[in-house]
């Protein structure tokens, strides 16, 4: 069995050449965060104190809503599955009840309780093990049956969440970025920040405002079937999310045959949907983003389609497994191929 392929840039920003020496300088920072690399570049010249806010404010976004940290408070939460209710911060809360609006959204595709199911096949290698595995059938049936949105109550006047089953974990890895993303904007605008791009580990990426000279931004989309860097068209656009959901971001082999991260909380098991990457357009301050791109990957083309379809202002580049790139009726002219092994449908 191989190891975990390391996560791979999939959403990689195009540097292009200018001929204009006065060109403002942005200031770059980066942080390990979410177990991910999170970039911020922002124009302006804001002060570092910028920067420091804004990691800081990400940091303990994550000590709350990491699944994998014992100490955390979302760790807590599934620790106590099936005693009760469970007193939470105001920001777990939120998250939370964004993942249940979610899950009800896509009749329970997007699920913040698939963590039995996540943990137990540990793609991304977060607990410590020498390599991921594929688990028995028995296994799979065994956290699949822990898995049940409509078993997490919130109770917003007490500030408790429940876990109605013992052994429910919840995972909130496809949501807790896009709520992180929307404090880190906050943070950056108040302080006067008005245009830059921040990564949140490259799956999801604001483009806040516009580049300097009035330009759009470019954001080349990884080829799944490529080499690391390597992009198949260019979407373009300001104050907007970018958010990819692909297979390739973080697998493993076995056999032949590649288990990746995203599962699918009707099987308990790596999705299969004909699908190799989705990419979502959405508007800057969407709360749906990281579980919606998700959710449209476990789906698959049609259905997918007609949920993006069925969301004012959502937009989305579906790309299927025999190189057929499918847009969404409001993608528009943001979406420019580059690669001509794909064709556009």
């Amino acid at each position: 069995m191989a190891p975990v392929k390391t996560p791979i840039v999939f959403l990689a920003l195009l540097v292009l050449a200018s001929c204009q020496p006065a060109t403002p300088v942005p200031k770059v920072q980066q942080q390990e965060i979410f177990t991910t690399a999170i970039t911020l570049t922002l124009y302006g010249n804001p002060d570092d104190s910028v920067f420091t806010k804004v990691f800081d404010r990400l940091h303990a976004i994550d000590n709350l809503m990491s699944d994998y940290d014992a100490n955390s408070e979302l760790s807590r939460l599934s620790a106590a599955s099936g005693t009760g209710p469970f007193k939470v911060s105001p920001e777990t809360l939120q998250v939370v009840k964004s993942g249940l609006s979610e899950s009800a959204l896509t009749n329970g595709i997007y699920d913040p309780s698939i963590g039995p199911v996540t943990h137990l096949w540990d793609v991304g290698g977060n607990q410590g093990l020498p390599n991921p595995k594929v688990p028995s059938p028995e296994a799979i049936k065994k956290a699949l049956a822990l898995v049940n949105w409509k078993d997490v109550a919130v109770d917003d006047a007490a500030a408790t969440i429940t876990l109605k089953r013992k052994g429910m974990v919840l995972d909130l890895g496809g949501i807790a970025k896009g709520y992180a993303m929307d404090e880190a904007l906050r943070i950056a605008k108040a302080a006067g920040v008005t245009s830059g791009i921040f990564n949140m580990g490259n799956s999801s990426m604001g483009l806040l405002g516009l580049k300097p000279g009035n330009k759009e931004w470019k954001i080349g989309l990884q080829d799944p079937f490529g080499a690391q860097g390597t992009y198949f068209g260019i979407v373009s656009g300001h104050d907007m999310t970018v958010e990819t959901s692909g297979p390739y971001e973080k697998f493993f082999m076995y056999q032949g045959h590649r288990y990746h991260h995203i599962m699918d909380p009707r099987t308990g098991a790596p999705a299969e949907s004909g699908l190799e990457q989705v990419t979502l357009l959405l508007p800057l301050d969407t709360k749906l983003a990281d579980g919606l791109s998700t959710s449209c990957f476990i789906l698959g083309l049609d259905k997918g389609m007609a949920l993006i379809e069925s969301l004012p202002d959502a937009a989305a580049i579906f790309v299927t497994s025999d190189k057929k790139v499918h847009l969404s009726s409001r993608v528009g002219a943001r979406f420019e191929l580059k690669n001509t092994a794909f064709t556009v449908e």
